[in-house]
């Protein structure tokens, strides 16, 4: 088995936990935890049961940490980066969505959006296609539409009405 090359210092062991308390990012919080139980000598096994983290992850940080320091574990993410419509457009799309219906626009024959009409909406409107089914979820709900689960409808199995008249016919007889 290799040799541990990380072993922090007392002083670096501090410098951990001061940056534990002052991040509000909870996976640069699970990387910094993982990486000072790794350099105290901690056993591998344990610092995975602890952080729910992978080995691979585990070595790919403490390499970050030797290259860049603390600065090498922080979160990299923006956030918005995958937000193709800006928010003046999600507005359109909530007013549009609440004035008219698919039927109306000659979208489809439906009188209620569904995921693959607004789809086909978004794009018309905008030109933009997500590769991802949520983000047309998203987009609904957060115009005010909830999902409905469809009903059941067995074909075979009389409508309600026919059902009456047959009970009906039944009865005379």
């Amino acid at each position: 088995m290799a040799k541990r090359q990380l072993q922090l210092t007392e002083q670096e062991i501090g410098q951990f936990r001061y940056a534990e308390t002052r991040t509000r990012d909870v996976h640069e919080l699970k990387r910094l935890q993982a990486i000072r139980m790794y350099g105290t000598g901690m056993r591998l096994e344990d610092i995975q049961n602890i952080t729910g983290a992978g080995e691979s992850s585990i070595r790919q940080w403490a390499m970050a940490y030797r290259a860049e320091g603390l600065s090498g574990l922080r979160s990299k993410w923006q956030g918005k980066n995958a937000s193709k419509l800006t928010d003046e457009q999600r507005q359109q799309i909530k007013q549009r969505l609440q004035e008219y219906r698919p039927v109306d626009l000659q979208l489809s024959v439906g009188e209620y959006w569904t995921v693959s009409d607004l789809r086909v909406a978004v794009e018309q409107w905008f030109g933009v296609v997500y590769q991802d089914e949520t983000s047309y979820q998203t987009l609904l709900h957060k115009s005010g539409f909830s999902y409905q689960r469809t009903t059941k409808v067995y074909r075979s199995r009389p409508s309600q009405a026919a059902l009456a008249d047959f009970e009906a016919e039944l009865e005379k007889k």
